[in-house]
């Protein structure tokens, strides 16, 4: 059976369990009542409460918002079993699909509720954060209203808000049906709820007691409702978003003075340039890097938008360019070589692309420019006919430049991910599989050679690596709340919560990526103790980020971050 047909039998059932009337059932079995003939007339659990009791009231609410949310957490699921893969946006139709069925339910001749249960039930298996919001929205609304149709529609209303600030840009790519979802879901309940508003208007619409009396009818005036959360809202988000983060140890003051949104969804890899007076940083999702200049403020301003052939995987700095290292893009990865492009500080590609290998990982520079230093994976991606994982040495001063030297990682489960040229002519290389760090002698580029390796404890699975002051490694563990020093031939876990994707070391700290914290974490360099963690947030400050890659300026003392949740880059001063 093909994807489209089980997407579409899939939307079909999402319509037919929302279409299941459990206020009209349960006013039926319980009363004996058409509860359309009733009160509001309407199937929901609103009017069923007011005619049957609080207890039934939850009852139905509670059976429509299953409605919502089981074909629309479930499905899902279910289908991308069935197909070997995942689906992409099957998710935001199954919900559309059941708040449809719920509104125009095929039961009753396509007659039904209003949809707020069942809406809430269906977006919670979407994005439980906002909906959240939408449920402490709707208590507040119904506290300073007492009206259940405008708490409804106010619930509604935080919970668009809460969606955007964590989707900056919520018509990119990856989130489009989610958003066009959300907007069309605030649509429909506004439409629906049009009779209610010309109630509340006219004064007639029935409030709901917070007292054991009956309810009364009352006249509010909408508008200004509106207007006054509008005002507050509004003025508590622009100073929430005027609050830098700061962070203040050792008598250092660390704070984020500017905001880079690259307008792509992830961004991964960022690197300083010419001296700290520009930033590069990959944005992988879409294929671009993205090329700022950071002002004199600082701050940040965009210069290119670089669109690539492949997607990059690392960047590297030279005097006067830099490189960006690619892996082609989808199935073409299985044919075609990587390739490594240079780009001059304008964003111009310099000569053209020049072919490495088989699943490249990370890219360096030596000091004199004459080498290039790439890391292949290899057949440590699953595929037998690649040759084994390499360090592979390029001569820059051949034209066009050419392989003179290689490496290769003998052991089973040998993985290579991160490179990291030493002052002492060596290297070291982070291997995944094995735990372990390579450490290679480039002396002689044309004939490198591993000198040993640094066994790790078992639970390491060691990414990024940097170099401390005093000559000694640093390792990132993004699968682990912790990174690893080391220690003579040893590597000892220092415990960071929050994940350690990079890291690096300046003005004495070490800055640590959690991508599971929102923040960077900032321990002394000498005893590895944490000593705070400055907070990074997205939108208006209340979007979470995950911040991943790290880069240092020392000229400029500048530490930038890139945010694979949103795709924004932070600029961070240590003073």
């Amino acid at each position: 059976m093909s994807t489209i047909l089980l997407e579409t039998l899939a939307c079909a059932v999402a319509y037919l369990i929302g279409s299941i009337p459990f206020g009209y059932l349960i006013a039926k079995g319980v009363a004996g009542i058409d509860i359309r003939t009733v009160g509001s007339g309407n199937i929901g659990a609103t009017n069923v409460g007011r005619t049957l009791g609080f207890r039934f009231f939850l009852i139905v609410f509670l059976l429509d918002a299953g409605k919502g949310f089981l074909p629309t957490f479930f499905l899902p699921r279910l289908v991308s079993q069935v197909v070997g893969h995942a689906v992409l946006d099957l998710s935001p139709l199954l919900a559309l699909a059941a708040i449809l069925g719920h509104n125009y339910p095929i039961f009753l001749r396509f007659k039904g509720g209003k949809g707020v249960a069942t809406t809430l039930g269906a977006v919670t298996a979407l994005d439980p954060i906002a909906s959240a919001g939408a449920v402490v929205g709707f208590v507040i609304f119904v506290l300073l209203t007492r009206f259940v149709s405008l708490a409804s529609l106010g619930g509604a209303l935080v919970f668009v808000a809460v969606y955007v600030t964590q989707h900056p840009e919520p018509f990119a790519r990856d989130s489009r049906v989610l958003s066009v979802l959300t907007f069309t879901m605030l649509f429909l309940l506004f439409y629906r709820h049009r009779k209610n508003l010309g109630r509340i208007a006219a004064g007639t619409e029935p409030k709901v007691s917070l007292r054991k009396k009956r309810p009364t009818e009352g006249k509010i005036h909408v508008g200004l409702i509106f207007v006054l959360v509008a005002v507050a809202a509004g003025s508590a988000l622009a100073l929430n978003a005027a609050r830098r983060p700061e962070l203040v140890v050792g008598g250092r003051r660390i704070t984020e003075v500017s905001r880079l949104a690259t307008g792509h969804q992830r961004a991964e890899r960022p690197i300083f340039l010419d001296g700290g007076k520009m930033l590069a940083v990959t944005c992988p999702r879409y294929m671009r890097v993205v090329l700022a200049s950071v002002t004199a403020s600082p701050g940040l301003e965009l210069i290119r938008d670089i669109k690539l052939e492949g997607r990059p995987v690392a960047l590297a700095a030279a005097k006067d360019r830099f490189y960006v290292l690619q892996r082609p893009h989808g199935d073409a990865r299985h044919m075609e070589e990587a390739w490594w492009e240079t780009f001059d500080f304008d964003g111009r590609p310099i000569g053209s692309r020049v072919r490495i290998g088989w699943d490249p990982d990370d890219m360096a520079i030596s000091a004199d420019e004459r080498y290039a230093y790439v890391l292949t994976s290899g057949l440590a991606e699953g595929e037998t006919n690649r040759p084994a994982p390499a360090l592979i040495c390029f001569d820059l001063t051949s034209s066009p430049p050419k392989a003179v030297g290689r490496v290769s990682f003998d052991l089973p489960k040998d993985d290579p991910e991160r490179l990291l040229l030493l002052p002492n002519g060596r290297a070291a290389v982070s291997l995944r599989g094995t735990n372990a760090i390579a450490r290679i002698d480039l002396a002689d580029p044309t004939s490198p050679k591993l000198i040993d390796r640094i066994e790790a404890p078992s639970p390491l699975v060691p990414d990024a690596i940097t170099l401390t002051k005093d000559g000694r490694l640093l390792v990132g563990d993004p699968d682990a709340h912790a990174y690893w020093r080391q220690a003579g031939d040893a590597l000892i876990r220092v415990d960071v919560e929050g994940g350690a994707a990079d890291l690096v070391e300046a003005e004495g700290l070490v800055f640590v990526t959690l991508p599971k914290g929102s923040g960077v974490a900032v321990l002394s360099a000498e005893a590895h103790v944490p000593l705070g963690t400055l907070s990074l947030r997205g939108t208006a400050n209340l979007a979470t980020t995950r911040p991943l890659g790290i880069a240092y300026s020392p000229e400029r003392r500048l530490i930038a971050v890139s945010n694979r949740a949103g795709g924004s880059v932070h600029l961070i001063a240590v003073e």
